[in-house]
């Protein structure tokens, strides 16, 4: 069954609750969404489960470097069972009051078991 934009729209939610704390948060794109999600090229079809653990993963293992990340980083989230890669960059802000707030934004996702990531950081799960 078809991931929907709603589907997104609330998995990013409370994929964001989460990471609150750390005050970052992950922003999937349109072509994210829309162009590459449900794409018949990911073999089996991806799931919301799959990004859910994916992400819950991450955050437990890489949550902390990924905060240390540069303005203008980019980088791979790579799940070594499910073979899903996720591009993304590094957006940081700073506030009036002096915080940074990062925002993570997710590129595109796909199922490739050999996928090459021109990013130099990479961060498997």
């Amino acid at each position: 069954m078809a991931i929907s934009q709603k589907d997104i729209r609330n998995f990013e939610s409370q994929l964001n609750k989460k990471l609150s704390q750390y005050n970052t948060e992950f922003v999937m794109t349109v072509h994210f969404v829309v162009d590459r999600l449900n794409d018949p090229r990911n073999n089996p079809p991806i799931t919301i489960s799959e990004l859910e653990d994916i992400f819950d993963k991450l955050i437990d293992q890489h949550i902390l470097a990924i905060v240390a990340l540069n303005d203008k980083d980019t980088f791979n989230i790579r799940c070594t069972s499910s073979h899903i890669n996720m591009p993304c960059a590094v957006s940081k802000e700073t506030k009036k009051n002096g915080s940074v707030s990062q925002k993570n934004i997710v590129i595109t996702v796909m199922r490739k078991q050999n996928f090459f990531a021109k990013d130099p950081i990479e961060f498997k799960v």
